[in-house]
C-alpha cells in the first residue's frame, strides 16, 4: 500500500473517532464503520490492481476535452481481495451491528457456499446495474441497499488503489466539471477548503477529490444564483445543504476550515444523515450514493 493511502486511512480513522465522540447518536453505525475501516486497511496492503493501459497523450486529451480517465466499468479490480474482504465485512456485520446481523449471516453463508457469486456483484457494481442486485437480494431475502453497500465497501481498496495510480499519471488540477475526472461519477459530498472556501468534491465511486466551480450546480451546471441556495441543520453551521431549484438536487457541504478534510468526508456523510432527510422532506433529490453505501 502506498504512503498516500496509509495516510488516508489514518486521517479517516482520526475523523471517525472524533465524530464518534461528538455524534453519540450515530455511535452504533460509526463503531461498525471503524471495524470495517480497519479491515479495509488490512486488505489494502494485499490489494494488487492491474495497470490501466492508456497512452499518456490520450490521458491529456481526455482531461482537456472533459472526459474522465476511465469508464467505471473498466476499473481494474483485485477480485480475490474483494471476495476475502466481503466475507470479513459480513462477519463484522454479524458481530458488531444488530441491524445488519441477519443480512451479514445470510450473505456470509451464501458467499462461502458459492450460492452468491461475488464476481457477478463486482461486475454489477462497476456497470451500475441494479437489476442484478435486486434479483440476488430477493433470492436471499435481504435488504437491497445492504447487499449493494457491503459489496461497495469490499471493492473500496481496489477503487482507491486504481484512482490513486491514475491520478498520478496526468495533471487534474484544472478540472472544473461536476463529475469525477477519474471515473465520471457524481460527488457524494463536498468541502469548503482554504481561505477562499473553494468547493471541493469527494467522488461517490472511487473516492477521488477535485475542485468544483463554486457558483454553479454540479449536477445541471445552473448558474442562476436566485435558484441556488443553502440551508443549515439546526444549531450546526459546520454543515450546509446546497440546493438547486432548477434540477431539484442537493449536495451536502462541510466547512473543512473548521475541521476535517475533503478526502475523509465519507465519515461526515454518514454522520449527517439527518440533513439528507431534511433535504428530501423539502423535495430535493440526492444524485449520488454515499461512498460508504449504507
Amino acid at each position: 500500500m502506498g504512503a498516500d493511502l496509509n495516510d488516508l486511512y489514518q486521517r479517516v480513522g482520526d475523523r471517525l473517532n472524533l465524530l464518534r465522540q461528538k455524534r453519540i447518536e450515530h455511535e452504533e453505525i460509526l463503531a461498525f464503520y471503524a471495524k470495517v475501516l480497519a479491515a479495509q486497511q488490512e486488505a489494502q496492503r494485499e490489494t494488487k490492481v492491474p495497470d490501466v493501459h492508456l497512452r499518456e497523450d490520450h490521458l491529456t486529451v481526455k482531461v482537456e476535452e472533459g472526459f474522465p480517465l476511465v469508464d467505471r466499468e473498466s476499473f481494474p479490480v483485485d477480485e480475490n481481495c474483494t471476495l476475502g474482504l466481503f466475507q470479513t465485512i459480513c462477519r463484522l456485520a454479524m458481530e458488531e451491528n444488530p441491524v445488519l446481523a441477519g443480512a451479514g449471516e445470510t450473505l456470509l453463508e451464501a458467499a462461502v457456499s458459492g450460492a452468491l457469486d461475488i464476481s457477478q456483484l463486482i461486475t454489477a457494481t462497476l456497470n451500475n446495474d441494479s437489476t442484478v442486485f435486486e434479483v440476488r437480494a430477493n433470492d436471499l431475502g435481504i435488504n437491497l441497499p445492504i447487499l449493494q453497500a457491503l459489496t461497495k465497501l469490499s471493492l473500496q481498496p481496489s477503487l482507491f488503489a486504481a484512482a490513486e495510480a491514475m491520478a498520478q499519471r496526468v495533471a487534474l488540477s484544472d478540472w472544473r466539471h461536476g463529475y469525477c475526472p477519474i471515473c465520471g461519477a457524481l460527488p457524494a459530498i463536498a468541502g469548503l477548503v482554504g481561505e477562499e472556501g473553494k468547493r471541493t468534491a469527494l467522488c461517490s465511486f472511487c473516492g477521488h477529490s477535485w475542485q468544483l466551480p463554486r457558483l454553479s450546480c454540479p449536477f445541471c451546471d445552473n448558474t442562476e444564483q436566485e435558484q441556488l441556495r443553502y440551508f443549515y441543520g439546526e444549531g450546526d453551521d459546520l454543515y450546509r445543504v446546497q440546493v438547486c431549484d432548477q434540477c431539484g438536487s442537493y449536495l451536502k457541504v462541510v466547512d473543512t476550515r473548521e475541521g476535517g478534510d475533503v478526502e475523509v468526508l465519507a465519515v461526515d456523510d454518514v454522520a449527517t444523515a439527518h440533513l439528507d432527510l431534511l433535504a428530501e422532506q423539502a423535495g430535493y433529490q440526492r444524485r449520488a450514493p454515499r461512498l460508504w453505501g449504507i
